[in-house]
């Protein structure tokens, strides 16, 4: 269970008793997620670490009937939709359900982007999710180059190339795909989502990661990583499509064969 997405899930419902004191929105926390109490609490002071929500005296003279609210930034992670980066909790869940076979390592990198977001440390969010997005982007063309072979010489050239920059390695890829795109199922080769990881991977890794002294700010880091989520679940399925055909041309062993 997702503690911190049903706290705010609570708080954020008409009705709900959000008074701090433990029979109260603690209790309906532990009710709803069968959570044990000290992991309320955890979730509770953690979720106002972050600056999601807030306590509220409403000129109560005990603590015992202050009540827990959503602030400007716990509004934004209730109602901004499920890539909300300010849930990061709940915008991890869905990566996990929607793209299963997302890479462990651009996995990792999303989870740290997000840590950063949230703590204001917005370069450090774009250059975490560039390293997500060319991670994904590796693995994509080196299952084009498995599954086109010689065909695709260009692109293998420069993945081997070690002083190739990230953007001619795009540019490769980008140049074998463009003639397959009616090929491809789901329009996983459009050009928006070319241009999008193009972007991504340009604004993020190779402007942000290099210094400049251009500030990342909020509104800009919020935006990259609504996109993010989307144009990795493409890039991933992009590349499972290239690593199905490679295996589809791969020699069936014979009866004889050795294990």
């Amino acid at each position: 269970m997702q503690i911190r997405s049903q706290v705010l899930k609570l708080i954020a419902t008409p009705g709900t008793d959000t008074r701090f004191f433990d029979s109260y929105l603690p209790q309906s926390i532990r009710t709803a997620t069968g959570c044990r109490p000290h992991e309320v609490w955890e979730a509770l002071y953690g979720l106002l670490a972050d600056g999601i929500i807030y306590l509220d005296p409403e000129r109560q003279p005990s603590t015992d009937n202050w009540r827990w609210k959503l602030s400007t930034r716990g509004l934004k992670a209730v109602e901004g939709g499920p890539w909300e980066p300010h849930d990061p909790e709940g915008y991890l869940l869905r990566l996990r359900r929607q793209i299963p076979d997302l890479h462990p390592i651009a996995y990792q990198y999303m989870q740290e982007a997000l840590q950063a977001f949230n703590a204001g440390c917005y370069l450090a969010c774009s250059v975490m999710l560039g390293v997500a997005a060319e991670q994904v982007f590796i693995g994509v063309a080196d299952s084009m180059v498995s599954a086109l072979g010689t065909t695709a010489d260009k692109l293998r050239k420069e993945l081997d190339n070690p002083k190739s920059s990230q953007n001619a390695r795009f540019q490769a890829l980008r140049a074998r795909l463009e003639p397959l795109r009616n090929t491809l199922p789901d329009d996983l080769g459009d050009t928006l989502t070319m241009d999008a990881v193009a972007d991504l991977l340009r604004i993020t890794r190779n402007e942000a990661g290099h210094p400049h002294g251009r500030p990342v700010d909020e509104d800009t880091a919020y935006t990259h990583l609504q996109m993010a989520a989307r144009y990795l679940g493409k890039m991933t399925t992009l590349q499972e499509h290239f690593a199905q055909q490679a295996a589809a041309q791969s020699p069936t062993p014979g009866p004889n064969a050795r294990p």
